[in-house]
């Protein structure tokens, strides 16, 4: 009889055992997996920042960091919100309309951005070269060449190694008809960057422009 309640026990404990080592398997599950605990790098900066914030809510560098947080989460309208409000906060401050242009540029709204990249411009004297650069790739997709060649030459004036910069201007050109130009920048990008794809493709395709030019001009002299 002994016996038998002797094995009750050591059953009995092991059953215990194992069920107080799976409860503590889901409680440490939700510990480390919980929705509220941070699960990469992105998730912590923004639950960093949105405790700063949290404790003053006219920091507006906390805000700041909020918003560029929430963009890389995709929480668009919260990061456009809260750069807003850091705009408000501090409207002198550098790279927050700058920010801001960017989290348009992701989104698409191409208008609004170069609202704010003027705005950022404005704001630095004109010197923000990062600005200067994406307000001239808007207006290369837009074709507008004429001012985007002038933004990126401003950009180019800050920048010791613009090899995109370089790029950009020499599509501008090239949309100007100025292929001289054009050439020269696309060669001033490899000159940065030997094997930059879309330079390399540019001037092959170039090339070929200035030789049905030169063959249409010889064709004109023949007449």
């Amino acid at each position: 009889m002994e016996g038998n309640v002797r094995k009750i026990l050591v059953y009995l404990t092991i059953f215990l055992t194992l069920a107080i080592i799976v409860v503590l398997g889901f409680m440490l599950k939700d510990v480390f997996t919980g929705s509220d605990v941070p699960q990469n790098p992105a998730e912590q900066a923004y639950v960093i920042a949105k405790a700063a914030v949290a404790k003053d809510p006219k920091n507006a560098d906390g805000l700041f960091k909020l918003s560029k947080a929430e963009a890389d989460l995709g929480r668009i309208g919260d990061a456009v919100q809260h750069i807003k409000r850091a705009i408000e906060l501090s409207p002198s401050a550098p790279m927050l309309h700058y920010t801001l242009a960017q989290i348009y540029m992701d989104n698409g709204q191409e208008n609004e951005a170069i609202e704010e990249l003027k705005a950022e411009l404005k704001v630095t004297e004109q010197k923000n070269e990062l600005a200067w650069y994406d307000l001239g790739v808007i207006l290369n997709k837009k074709k507008d060449y004429n001012q985007a060649a002038f933004c990126l030459q401003k950009a180019l004036q800050r920048m010791d190694g613009g090899a995109d910069a370089h790029y950009q201007l020499g599509k501008a050109y090239e949309g100007l008809g100025r292929f001289d130009l054009a050439m020269n920048e696309y060669q001033q990008t490899l000159r940065f960057i030997p094997d930059h794809a879309d330079a390399q493709m540019a001037i092959q395709q170039l090339q070929v422009k200035l030789l049905r030019q030169n063959q249409a001009a010889l064709g004109v002299k023949k007449k």
